[in-house]
């Protein structure tokens, strides 16, 4: 029996034009200014009117490039001012609408959440996914600690109602210190197809926490090479520490998994979420995923986990992906080599839609 993979994806696919600065208060504002991608299928419910799908996705008729009129600014304060390090703090973001200024009351549900934030240090050798609390007036705050002293970046995922989905980022340091040494990526080699990690589980947010599970965490990009500009599928298998594939894998914030990834100058932002299913033995068919249709995930799965994505340029970017197992989730990170598009295959970013295309900060 052939496996369907079914694609849960976030709403749309954005660029970001952020600009910071500071407020008289002394905390920091980031606009994010939303660019929206054109689309070859709308991704209004189905049956909406060509007015309303026009409506909901900001794209005309003719599929040109539109931008929403609206956008929103991230200020991001934090108590204590200056952020400790191995001691937890209490960040606030204030989201308000970049035009007008007043507050920003009601955000969509994505995957579970109000806000999906992605925190990492600059050279990209930590990595945190936390869920702050919508306090209401577009106050969100959560209690959260940093390992070690230097920059770092933070991206606010958020879809506010009736508007396009943004994802500002900001910029910060710990410890009073500002600077944070580049990225020495080096790509993970292959080993019989896969790159293979041993990886701990942890508790959600708290990835330094000590004591979990032992995993084995295998990574197979699809097609080899992975070139710019092509539709490209990142292909997990979780197992168990003895390298025993996993099958009951539990949904984590309503998919089998998520996978986020960064360039190696952290300006290019990935965010995707898994094709459902499993491989079934056969080699999968990269034509099909533009005819994937949205559903909700399995109660259990694995240990096969699928995300389709796009790398906006070359160069080296470092993917986390995450899934959860008896409660606790499992992070494995690898670092890949994305080559320059071949002559003429380039995909132009403004005539496709998909969430797991870039958001540039």
């Amino acid at each position: 029996m052939k496996t369907k993979h079914l694609l849960l994806g976030l709403p749309l696919a954005l660029s970001g034009v952020l600009l910071a600065g500071c407020n008289g208060n002394g905390a920091t504002e980031t606009t994010g200014a939303s660019t929206r991608t054109a689309q070859t299928a709308s991704d209004a419910p189905e049956g909406s009117s060509a007015e309303e799908a026009k409506k909901k996705t900001g794209a005309g008729e003719t599929g040109a490039m539109a931008t929403p009129t609206r956008s929103t600014k991230l200020s991001f304060s934090s108590a204590p001012g200056a952020l400790p390090v191995g001691k937890a703090a209490t960040w606030t973001l204030q989201i308000n609408d970049a035009q007008s200024g007043a507050p920003v009351n009601d955000f969509a549900v994505v995957h579970d959440k109000l806000m999906h934030l992605i925190v990492v240090k600059k050279d990209l050798s930590w990595f945190n996914h936390i869920h702050p609390e919508h306090q209401g007036g577009g106050k969100f705050t959560v209690t959260t600690t940093l390992p070690s002293a230097g920059a770092y970046k933070l991206y606010a995922d958020y879809t506010p109602k009736g508007r396009a989905q943004e994802v500002p980022s900001h910029e910060f340091s710990a410890g009073g210190v500002t600077t944070t040494a580049a990225p020495t990526l080096v790509p993970d080699k292959m080993q019989g197809g896969w790159m293979t990690k041993k990886v701990t589980s942890h508790p959600e947010g708290e990835p330094d926490a000590k004591g979990g599970a032992t995993y084995e965490v295998a990574l197979m990009p699809m097609p080899s090479p992975l070139r710019a500009g092509e539709d490209s599928m990142l292909h997990f298998q979780v197992r168990d520490a003895k390298g025993k594939p996993i099958k009951d894998l539990q949904p984590y914030l309503g998919a089998m998994g998520h996978a986020v990834i960064l360039s190696s100058d952290t300006e290019s932002y990935l965010h995707s979420h898994p094709m459902e299913g499993g491989m079934d033995g056969k080699p999968h068919d990269m034509s099909k995923m533009g005819e994937m249709k949205h559903s909700a995930p399995p109660k259990s799965g694995g240990p096969d986990v699928m995300f389709h994505t796009n790398f906006p340029k070359a160069g080296l970017y470092k993917a986390w992906g995450q899934f959860m197992h008896k409660g606790k989730i499992i992070t494995a990170a690898f670092v890949v080599n994305v080559g320059a598009a071949k002559a003429g295959a380039a995909k132009d970013a403004t005539h496709d839609h998909d969430e797991s295309k870039p958001h540039a900060h």
